[in-house]
């Protein structure tokens, strides 16, 4: 005989997911800010809400794969920080929430220009 106990089910919604990512895109220096995008920027004059800021999550079955649209700073080795991202995002996502992160898509939309000294 052969008896299974459920307690109930766990569900994460994209919402919490996508604070996190945000979180996480935050603490890193060489990123200045994450980008809404096109579609973002519409839905939010016509919904008069933003989504989640440049950070779109697709679920399909048990796997996650995570957008993440960025505006880096001028002389950053961009390679290197959206991989670094990438590795940081889908380990803290999969220990905090268990989940398993197919792909995490680092979309660089602009840079932003380097800082010029004032001359008076």
């Amino acid at each position: 005989m052969e008896l299974k106990q459920t307690i109930g089910h766990i569900q994460i919604s994209d919402d919490v997911i996508s604070k996190m990512v945000g979180e996480i895109t935050s603490a890193t220096c060489e990123i200045t800010s994450m980008s809404a995008g096109l579609v973002e920027s519409i839905s939010k004059i016509w919904s008069g809400r933003s989504l989640t800021n440049g950070i779109a999550i697709r679920r399909k079955d048990d796997l996650v794969e995570i957008n993440v649209r960025v505006i880096m700073r001028y002389g950053s080795k961009v390679h290197e920080v959206c991989r670094e991202l990438q590795y940081k995002v889908i380990e803290q996502i999969e220990h905090f929430t268990g989940l398993t992160i197919q792909a995490v898509n680092v979309i660089v939309e602009a840079i932003t220009p380097p800082q010029t000294s004032a001359k008076y």
